[in-house]
């Protein structure tokens, strides 16, 4: 039987490349991670936000991913790292596993653009944001140049922030980050 996880994914999220135009720590500070915020992380993957977060908050930090490996890879970094305040959860972000208004922040790093329904995600993040708490939402930009066919998903930067905008979210711009990256830090 042939394995469905594509395990160079690993390399690609780890890669010195992606550590140079999206530097965890910095993109984090943006966020406002610190003191005691609670934390989400959807589509957390390899922890690439989520284990740096976790020791720059004293509140839970809840890594979301849908893949069985990287769940475990993320148990597995945080056990080794002697992390204790961060908690690996199996979830969707059609559907997060989380209460209402049960964290500070929202780490939505390159996961908006695969959603069937973006509205409706971008309404889920709301939901479990506690009043006053920000989401970072990091998403690729469109490449005039892309030769893939089909091309991949990618939300233009305004159709983002009008959708943040309408789930009742205060944008109050947008950052490209990278030749390739873009980022909005939304207030609910």
């Amino acid at each position: 039987m042939k394995e469905r996880f594509d395990r160079t994914l690993i390399d690609r999220l780890e890669s010195p490349e992606r550590k140079r135009e999206l530097p965890a720590d910095e993109l984090l500070k943006k966020l406002g991670v610190h003191g005691d915020v609670d934390v989400l992380d959807i589509g957390a993957g390899t922890g690439y936000f989520s284990i740096p977060a976790s020791g720059m908050t004293a509140g839970t930090v809840f890594a979301v991913d849908t893949e069985p490996v990287m769940l475990q890879l993320m148990r597995d970094r945080a056990a080794a790292q002697g992390t204790k305040n961060m908690e690996v959860r199996e979830g969707i972000i059609e559907q997060l596993p989380l209460a209402d208004a049960s964290v500070d922040r929202v780490i939505a790093s390159l996961i908006l653009h695969i959603t069937e329904r973006l509205e409706d995600s971008v309404k889920e993040l709301a939901r479990v944001l506690r009043p006053g708490g920000r989401c970072l939402c990091l998403e690729w930009q469109e490449d005039p140049n892309e030769q893939r066919d089909p091309k991949p998903s990618r939300v233009k930067p305004e159709h983002m922030q009008a959708v943040l905008e309408q789930a009742g979210f205060q944008v109050n711009g947008i950052e490209f980050v990278s030749d390739r990256h873009y980022l909005i830090i939304a207030i609910k």
